[in-house]
């Protein structure tokens, strides 16, 4: 099976989460081993919280010098994710939502730049988080003054 097809046939771990996104971005291996990642435990453990909330701080800094190619597999993966039910408080879903797409909601270039990646389940979660945090208007939306 070829590395870049997505699949996702059960919720996984915090490991398998952190493998997979290594994988499409190899240099996130750098960054999650730093000594002040604050989310990895003293015994070494991890969530799938506190992988996508480390790899969102990765991004912000490292998203231009990302290869196209990489920008689409990296999102086709975050829909995969964000199609879990977002309402689940510990699932997949609900760390790709709240722990990586709310992170650069509004953040100017950042946020516009990632747009054309998001697919429908993102954008919308995205777009709805853009409006309770006040943040610019909706993603892809022309909002009129009058």
């Amino acid at each position: 099976m070829k590395k870049d097809f997505v699949i996702i046939p059960r919720k996984p771990t915090s490991k398998e989460l952190l493998e997979r996104l290594i994988d499409i971005v190899p240099s996130f291996s750098d960054f999650w081993q730093k000594d002040d990642n604050l989310f990895v435990n003293e015994g070494g453990k991890f969530s799938i919280h506190g992988v996508f909330s480390q790899f969102s701080a990765y991004l912000r800094d490292n998203f231009i010098k990302l290869k196209e190619s990489k920008r689409r597999q990296l999102f086709a993966f975050i829909e995969e994710c964000v199609k879990e039910d977002p309402h689940y408080e510990v699932g997949v879903s609900n760390a790709a939502c709240t722990c990586f797409l709310e992170n650069p909601a509004g953040e100017g270039e950042l946020s516009e730049s990632i747009l054309k990646y998001l697919g429908k389940n993102s954008k919308e979660y995205f777009d709805k988080m853009k409006i309770l945090l006040g943040r610019k208007q909706p993603a892809g939306i022309l909002m009129m003054v009058q």
